[in-house]
């Protein structure tokens, strides 16, 4: 075997060595893409019941608003004052 036979057979076994490498890569890169996949699935999944519990505080909490509202409004000072003779004049104009 002389020298040249010799450079192909050591360009030949690296090629493959290569080869080899560049297959395991993409093997793994394959399997950390499913797993990406199914991570972001899972996400929007939970990201989806969170939106469905957000809106479910937001409408109890616009329940609850109503009648603190009320109360409010018997306890604020810039409230007008009750005027007997103005309601009666209410009630007649309508």
């Amino acid at each position: 075997m002389d020298a040249m036979q010799m450079c192909y057979c050591v360009l030949i076994l690296a090629g493959a060595f290569a080869l080899v490498g560049l297959g395991v890569l993409f093997i793994r890169t394959a399997g950390a893409l499913k797993q990406t996949g199914d991570t972001v699935e899972m996400a929007q999944e939970t990201l989806k019941r969170v939106d469905k519990v957000l809106d479910d505080v937001n409408y109890k909490l616009d329940l609850l608003n109503a009648p603190v509202e009320t109360v409010a409004k018997f306890f604020d000072p810039n409230r007008p004052k009750f005027n007997p003779l103005k309601a009666v004049m209410n009630l007649l104009k309508k």
